[in-house]
């Protein structure tokens, strides 16, 4: 009895040491066969360039190459269940939006995928955003628009692109930071509530860099405040909420890799400082700028805080509005 039983425990043994030896060897190898990146948006939108645009240069920096597939549908939750259930060895990722993790969780009851299905590799951009008002609005700054809606109370609307949208809840972080009540108005995108917006049917919108910046410069709308920590310098003649005396309203998306929960360490330390690599260079930089992205260099613990703390937030920043989507 004593023999068998040390006989398993040598095996034992020998089984956790050939393993603890794959990693490095897998972290050396890897990759050896081209990586898919699947977006979890159709072709063509913001999303979708960004992720070519990182690609690009990854596959460079790894030297094999990563081939974007574009699954769209449910507010990413395709692509991420996706994801979720592919195989653990670094050549399936994830190319995320915010939404992913830190609002769908609070408001699809129907999605198959957790946080923690995932393993987080790298943070890649950060959007800022901008609080506009149309041309003709009576107020001219955040305290005049402060002082409008606490006279008009539910009489100034607010452009988002549908319910529980980012930009809905930013409008509502907006609201509730201001001390306003706004009359949220939901279209189906973002073009057709920048559209009303342009055309003065409704009063105000966050809207991202990439529409604000030509816009706001053009006077088609003006830009009264930004959600970011810091002045942008794409908007250096707006300030920020938090300058003007309103902390709590900051906000931003994001976009980030993940991996599949259960991929070897040594690869996904690869995969990190390869993405990290890109993103700090001036080329990735440059084509980020006239978008309004920030690249966004972080570890990937500090990525696996940030979704947490972010879910947090938003979660009940839902409850509390009783925000819910069809």
């Amino acid at each position: 009895m004593r023999t068998r039983t040390g006989r398993c425990i040598a095996i034992a043994a020998a089984i956790a040491a050939s393993l603890m030896a794959v990693a490095p060897g897998q972290a050396q190898q890897y990759p050896d066969r081209n990586i898919t990146m699947v977006v979890p948006f159709p072709p063509g939108g913001t999303t979708d360039i960004v992720a070519r645009v990182l690609t690009e240069q990854l596959g460079a920096e790894l030297g094999k190459q990563v081939i974007i597939e574009n699954r769209g549908g449910a507010s990413t939750s395709i692509g991420a269940q996706y994801v979720a259930g592919a195989d653990k060895d670094g050549y399936t990722l994830l190319f995320a939006a915010a939404t992913t993790f830190t609002t769908n969780p609070h408001l699809l009851a129907s999605i198959k995928y957790k946080l923690a299905d995932f393993a987080p590799v790298a943070m890649v951009v950060k959007v800022p955003f901008a609080f506009n008002v149309k041309k003709d609005f009576p107020a001219k700054d955040v305290a005049a628009f402060r002082a409008y809606a606490l006279a008009n109370p539910n009489k100034v609307n607010n452009a988002t692109n549908g319910p529980g949208s980012t930009v809905h809840l930013m409008g509502e972080i907006v609201a509730r930071g201001l001390g306003v009540k706004l009359q949220h108005v939901h279209y189906r995108g973002a073009a057709p509530a920048m559209n009303d917006l342009l055309a003065g049917v409704v009063d105000s919108n966050v809207e991202a860099l990439t529409n604000t910046v030509p816009n706001h410069n053009a006077g088609l709308y003006r830009a009264i405040a930004v959600l970011s920590e810091e002045r942008l310098p794409q908007l250096p003649d707006v300030p920020t909420f938090k300058e003007l005396g309103f902390p709590s309203i900051v906000g931003s998306t994001w976009f980030a890799v993940f991996a599949p929960a259960g991929t070897p360490q040594p690869v996904l330390d690869k995969l990190s400082a390869a993405i990290n690599n890109v993103i700090k260079t001036p080329e990735f930089a440059k084509k980020m700028d006239p978008m309004g992205n920030q690249p966004w260099p972080m570890t990937s613990a500090g990525l696996d805080a940030h979704v947490k703390s972010e879910s947090e937030r938003l979660g009940k920043l839902i409850r509390e509005a009783n925000i819910t989507v069809d």
